[in-house]
């Protein structure tokens, strides 16, 4: 019998005792049921080929083992490095690579991460939606080994907290990203990132471990790749996530005082020609209020971005920010990665919706917070403005028709502020002006900076109202109020 008939018979026989598989890629369902069904990791990885999909393809080839050899008289070059990818703990060789080989490593975990949509269904263990700002409680929480028994090594801290939305394209990039850029001494996560309006990563929503790069504690410099969530690598279970998801909780806030003071850095050196030296160039008494307040926290952060830029100017370069890691038991180390990198790379930005009465609070193609406003019809202006002036009670009280906090754009008669009229939120019921919560715009209040950029559009924002149960605070530092201004904004 020749070689093609002996493969139509297999194929055949294997489909009479395979019930409902009529999809697409019938081999794919079955087999997040049935992994050790060789034949069918043949068949899956041939539909793979006959598609283009060559990654996928060579993956499933080297699951399906002797069969794949028996029908194609040769032997699958990826068996053995597959092979050695699948299971939680498995150690893979972390020493540094050339950017060509982590094209190669990429080509290997495609197959490991092709769960598809199942990887966005709503799951119990989802991270709960952590407070903003820099809370004493999760500063104090120890960055553990995540993944390891027990929890108890220490560890320097997170390289790097890797985000993917899917477990196609996106997982696999950003996990092979992590394979060959986390330092040999060091642990990265990955975390799921919901996407909202098939547009905004949803930051308050993310945060769900699906896989750790864990350091070795032998001296060979192999890495541990942990899974946590079965369905991004349906080979496996998934590990227990419970250390993962205290170290994202003790995280995520502390990259919104990193987030918050890069921002303030760049609107400042934009504004002045030069960076700030000190605390006092940036949380300075009104109108030089830059930002709210200040932490101990951002000390740190701002020496080690200065000795960056100070550098940087030495080498003969450019000055430009990086993003703050600063060591130490607060400093939460992490650089966000993958699809959360826009927050190492963009400033703070706010976007106001006139359709969806929403103003949101992004970095990039990241949503931070997204709230619900009041504003004036066609008397709110469309257009590009900047925040000019910050102030504190710019009625003399907190309860005035301007509500605790006012924030001018671009020395117009237009502002963010607060209101006496509650009712108003979601409205089109003032003169111009955008009118906000009283809880929402304190902590907006907090987030930026003078000089954050302020877009003003028809439409682009999710329904979806995104604030945390934990509002982002800074610490007040400075006298904000200017009690000797009557401010006549369009309310």
């Amino acid at each position: 019998m020749s070689g093609d008939r002996r493969l139509e018979d297999q194929i055949q026989q294997f489909y009479d005792s395979v019930p409902d598989v009529d999809d697409a890629l019938p081999m794919k369902d079955y087999l997040l049921k049935n992994e050790n069904n060789q034949m069918a990791w043949y068949l899956l990885g041939k539909q793979y080929a006959a598609r283009g999909e060559e990654g996928k393809a060579n993956y499933c080839f080297a699951q399906a083992g002797p069969v794949f050899e028996a029908f194609e008289s040769r032997t699958n070059p990826l068996s053995a490095a597959a092979a050695e990818l699948t299971g939680p703990g498995k150690s893979i060789k972390r020493k540094r690579r050339p950017a060509s080989a982590a094209a190669g490593l990429l080509v290997l975990l495609f197959g490991l991460l092709f769960a598809g949509d199942r990887a966005n269904a709503p799951d119990k263990e989802d991270v709960a939606v952590s407070g903003g700002g820099v809370s004493e409680a999760a500063a104090e929480q120890p960055v553990t080994a995540p993944g390891r028994s027990g929890g108890t090594a220490r560890v320097q801290g997170l390289a790097y907290v890797s985000g993917a939305s899917d477990a196609g394209e996106s997982g696999t990039e950003a996990l092979g990203k992590l394979l060959t850029a986390t330092p040999a001494d060091s642990d990265s996560l990955l975390v799921q990132t919901p996407v909202l309006d098939k547009k905004w990563i949803d930051w308050l929503k993310s945060g769900k471990p699906i896989a750790a790069v864990e350091a070795s504690s032998s001296s060979d410099s192999a890495a541990n790749i942990t899974w946590y969530d079965p369905r991004w690598c349906p080979c496996r279970s998934g590990q227990d996530a419970s250390k993962a998801r205290e170290t994202v909780a003790a995280w995520r806030p502390l990259q919104e005082g990193k987030l918050v003071l890069r921002s303030a850095m760049a609107a400042y050196q934009e504004r002045t020609g030069k960076w700030p030296a000190s605390e006092d160039e940036l949380a300075a008494a009104y109108p030089a209020n830059e930002l709210a307040g200040w932490s101990s926290e951002m000390t740190d952060w701002l020496d080690e971005l200065k000795r960056e830029l100070n550098r940087q100017t030495a080498d003969g370069k450019q000055p430009s920010l990086g993003w703050p890691d600063a060591s130490g038991p607060k400093a939460g180390d992490g650089r966000p990665a993958g699809e959360l990198d826009a927050l190492a790379e963009k400033p703070l930005e706010i976007i106001v919706d006139k359709t969806n009465h929403r103003l949101a609070v992004v970095s990039g193609n990241v949503l931070l917070r997204n709230y619900e406003v009041g504003l004036g019809g066609d008397r709110t202006p469309e257009g590009q403005f900047v925040i000019t002036e910050k102030v504190r009670d710019p009625n003399g009280r907190p309860d005035g028709e301007f509500g605790s906090r006012g924030m001018t754009l671009s020395d117009t008669l237009y502002a963010i502020h607060g209101t006496d009229e509650p009712d108003s939120i979601g409205m089109d019921e003032s003169h111009g002006c955008i009118r906000m919560k009283k809880e929402d715009l304190e902590e907006l209040y907090d987030l930026v900076a003078i000089g954050t950029r302020v877009r003003i559009v028809e439409e682009g924002l999710p329904d979806e109202l995104r604030a945390p149960k934990e509002r982002f605070r800074l610490k007040p530092a400075q006298n904000e109020t200017n009690p000797g201004k009557q401010y006549r904004w369009l309310n």
